[in-house]
């Protein structure tokens, strides 16, 4: 009889600090919710310091987030500009058939691109002007380089 009181004991007492527990937690998330709003009503350039690292999100909770050195440094990435022809992978210029102001037709061959022992014909993705020839013949370009700059305007010849 003895030992099912003591068990009744220590379950009343497990149900209060489970209760006290859980009212614990609900004040701190009350107390994170007011230091979130307190942030985010002021001048965020008081927080500049914090900027890098802290995020408040509506649940109040904080979270640090560190950004990695190769993450700061990576290259960003540019939205590619549909005037610019540019290679896609490493290789030689072998002859440009087109010159500057040249007008040129949509399908219409621009340079042969040697890449690969391969030789790839470049042609025009839109009735255009050529704008600027950015390389030579015989030049050895990696990949991303520019080769021509188009431009829309088929008055000037």
């Amino acid at each position: 009889m003895e030992k099912e009181k003591d068990i009744a004991k220590e379950s009343v007492a497990a149900e209060k600090q489970d209760v006290a527990q859980e009212n614990a937690e609900q004040q701190e998330v009350v107390v994170l919710k007011e230091i979130s709003d307190a942030v985010l009503d002021t001048d965020l350039k008081d927080f500049a310091v914090l900027d890098d690292y802290l995020q408040i999100h509506e649940e109040g909770r904080k979270y640090k987030t560190l950004l990695t050195p190769k993450f700061k440094e990576r290259k960003k990435w540019v939205a590619p500009n549909p005037n610019e022809i540019r290679t896609h992978i490493p290789g030689v210029v072998g002859e440009i058939m087109v010159k500057k102001r040249d007008a040129v037709k949509k399908g219409e061959k621009l340079l042969i691109y040697e890449a690969m022992k391969m030789k790839n014909v470049v042609t025009a993705p839109f009735d255009g002007v050529i704008k600027r020839i950015a390389v030579k013949e015989g030049e050895k370009l990696p990949k991303g380089a520019l080769l021509i700059v188009m431009g829309n305007n088929l008055k000037s010849k």
